[in-house]
């Protein structure tokens, strides 16, 4: 049964609920420990993001291109610009912590993107949304 109105778990595997649950779990101590952290030296930020940038391109390169044995899916210029635009993303809310605003309301702005694209998204693109989109 698909639900088209709101978010219903029912009928979803119990692996799927552990996934979201450990995912969002993560996601609040990775935020809680960057305060953390930033609070103590204003520009760990960028260490720290570089950190987790260098991780995850080594795991990818492990364990998703087999030590670049698999040939990459996405075109190597595709994937490049959308790196370097989220990394500088990145590094520009690390910029924006050093203003020492709350880690709550600066989680706020950056989930307002969301709403930012889709309203970019109708204005330059005229793209039009179903009522529960918004």
């Amino acid at each position: 049964k698909v639900q088209t109105e709101g978010l219903s778990f029912t009928g979803w595997s119990l692996r799927a609920k552990v996934a979201i649950l450990v995912c969002l779990s993560s996601c609040c101590c990775n935020v809680v420990f960057l305060e953390l952290l930033v609070r103590k030296d204003p520009g760990i930020g960028n260490l720290v993001t570089f950190s987790q940038f260098l991780i995850i391109s080594v795991e990818g390169f492990i364990f998703t291109t087999k030590f670049g044995t698999v040939k990459p899916k996405v075109p190597f210029n595709s994937w490049l610009v959308l790196v370097i635009m989220y990394f500088l993303v990145s590094v520009t809310n690390n910029y924006a912590l050093s203003y020492h605003i709350p880690m709550p309301l600066h989680m706020i702005f950056r989930a307002g993107s969301l709403m930012a694209n889709m309203i970019m998204g109708m204005v330059l693109l005229g793209k039009r949304y179903k009522t529960v989109k918004y």
